[in-house]
């Protein structure tokens, strides 16, 4: 009877392997910017030997791992892809849409920057719940970290960072 529970309990570890990822869960992610796909790795290195590639516009299961690399499951494979290739939020693949003559083109990825560094500041800045400095924080965001960045204003950024949404200002950003 011990048997058949460990060998039960060990199945369902295998079926959720996502319960055994150790960083803070990030979301569903998209892959992005990239040609036609992104390597996930067995370890967080880009030397790592190759468990898949993950097509453009596909999602993964994301945890954070560290501003470098994001832990991710796809097709039920465990591995990291390099974090400047995921979308946490609003991004999708550029896409036109015919109407007779016409095309109307996709906003977010206009106003889409990519992933940027935090720079310029001496050890962290604020990410706020709204467009101001006065507005509440979210959370400090550490000097060097990425954040998914969105255009928002001449001030400020839409930003994504480690599964917290808020904004930044522009001029930390690089």
């Amino acid at each position: 009877m011990k048997k058949a529970i460990a060998l039960f309990m060990i199945a369902v570890l295998m079926l959720t392997g996502a319960a055994l990822a150790k960083g803070t869960w990030l979301g569903t992610m998209t892959v992005v910017n990239c040609d036609s796909w992104v390597t996930l790795r067995e370890s967080p290195s880009t030397h790592a030997d190759t468990v898949a590639r993950v097509p453009l516009g596909e999602n993964v299961d994301a945890y954070y791992y560290n501003s470098r690399f994001t832990e991710c499951y796809y097709n039920g494979l465990h591995g990291y892809i390099l974090s400047d290739y995921l979308s946490s939020g609003k991004y999708r693949d550029y896409q036109k849409y015919e109407y007779g003559d016409s095309t109307e083109q996709n906003t977010d990825y206009d106003n889409y920057l990519g992933m940027m560094q935090i720079v310029k500041c001496d050890s962290w800045v604020t990410l706020r719940s709204n467009p101001s400095t006065s507005a509440s924080t979210v959370t400090r965001i550490p000097k060097g970290a990425y954040v998914e960045a969105y255009k928002y204003d001449e001030r400020f950024a839409e930003c994504y960072y480690n599964g917290m949404h808020g904004y930044v200002l522009n001029d930390y950003l690089g």
